[in-house]
């Protein structure tokens, strides 16, 4: 996938892989995704969980998410359409009402919703169903994509929802790459949020990232990955690619005016905060994670300084952190108090405190050969999933080209 643009992903990933999913697949992929996370010293994550295609689904999706140990607002996808599906809406509704009665059977795990649709009917099931839902279930985290008109994912949702006076939830929107001025101040007079993913904007490409120019007109801005199975499932990356991209920017275009800055106007503070109290104020949790205070949940990440590429980083820890360090310098993981991850035990016992690596590695080499087998011939089924894909959104061999 390290090469997949969006199309290639909404292709290949929806329309072929996900229709062979099973459950043990399912915990299986959504361990080794938390897992990566964990390692990478993320203490918390806003999951859109799309794979709800069948029940068995998230409820595998769920068991691996409170064994990791991670602290997830686990969002979930209610279809309104899904392929080669028949009655999803009734039950993927009475699954999210036993989920909001028996509770997610953690308290690190959060129910939220994933919203994601087109159309006037999505929006006025949103209107009509779901919010009057969540209102009624305490949910308070929604998470939605909203990408490019050229993409066809989500392109005027703020718009759509603002329109219908439906900006009173506090939503997450996903990358906002052609968000307007006057879209963006809409989504700061109703304190949604934003999560910024520039590794995976820059990669597929879904447009240029907006984490520092948001965050600087005021929005609510947190880093995000977006798909680990395509880009890297930690911070550090993340932060750099946002801090990069915008000096870049900048720097290019004082250049082309003959200049050079005196001082870089972006700092590593600004890219550093945004990964962590920046997420937090997302999603209106900066009350209960986010930062190191007195009263708020003890998710830590320890940092060893004594790595090549971390030490001296007492000068400068912040500067350190987001232009040096690296997964390799993660030394222990605790979230809620619980050391869940510690690179300071013997190879032989593995680094996380939960569960034993060894048998999750088993468990995704047996789910990768089983998904193999279930596919009998993967050309045409994506060249089949690719055709589908460019007819709903409406795509001519005039913009989707090969060459360039």
């Amino acid at each position: 996938m390290g090469d997949w643009t969006l199309l290639e992903y909404v292709a290949k990933c929806l329309q072929v892989l996900f229709p062979v999913i099973e459950a043990d697949d399912a915990y299986a992929s959504q361990m080794l995704g938390y897992l990566e996370a964990l390692n990478g010293g993320v203490t918390t994550v806003v999951d859109h969980c799309h794979l709800t295609r069948e029940p068995q689904l998230f409820d595998a999706m769920l068991d691996a998410t409170r064994k990791s140990g991670i602290r997830s607002f686990l969002c979930y996808a209610r279809w309104e359409k899904w392929p080669n599906g028949t009655g999803r809406k009734e039950w993927q509704m009475n699954q999210l009402r036993r989920l909001v009665k028996e509770g997610t059977g953690s308290d690190r795990v959060t129910l939220g919703l994933a919203i994601d649709g087109l159309g006037e009917v999505f929006y006025r099931e949103l209107q009509d169903e779901l919010f009057p839902f969540a209102k009624e279930s305490g949910i308070d985290v929604f998470s939605t994509h909203t990408v490019s008109k050229l993409s066809g994912i989500g392109p005027d949702t703020i718009s759509q929802l603002a329109e219908r006076g439906m900006l009173t939830q506090p939503i997450l929107f996903v990358h906002c790459n052609e968000m307007s001025e006057e879209e963006r101040d809409k989504l700061i007079a109703a304190e949604c949020g934003i999560s910024s993913t520039p590794e995976i904007e820059l990669h597929m490409p879904l447009g240029n990232p907006v984490a520092l120019t948001a965050d600087e007109a005021g929005a609510r801005v947190g880093l995000g990955v977006d798909c680990s199975s395509v880009v890297s499932g930690e911070m550090f990356s993340v932060m750099r690619s946002a801090l990069q991209y915008q000096r870049g920017v900048e720097n290019d275009k004082l250049h082309s005016q003959g200049k050079l800055p005196k001082y870089l106007k972006r700092k590593a503070g600004d890219v550093f905060r945004m990964a962590t109290m920046g997420g937090a104020r997302a999603i209106h949790r900066e009350h209960l994670i986010g930062s190191v205070e007195v009263g708020k949940k003890a998710d830590l990440v320890l940092i060893n300084t004594l790595t090549p590429a971390m030490l001296g980083a007492e000068r400068d820890p912040v500067q350190a952190i987001v232009m040096h360090a690296s997964v390799s310098d993660v030394e222990m993981v605790l979230v809620d108090g619980e050391v869940v991850v510690d690179k300071t035990r013997p190879v032989s016992e593995g680094a996380f405190t939960r569960v034993k690596w060894t048998e999750e590695v088993k468990r995704v080499r047996e789910s990768s050969e089983r998904m193999k087998a279930r596919i009998s011939d993967w050309n045409t089924a994506e060249e089949a999933g690719y055709t589908r894909i460019r007819d709903i959104i409406g795509l001519t061999d005039e913009v989707c080209v090969e060459k360039y």
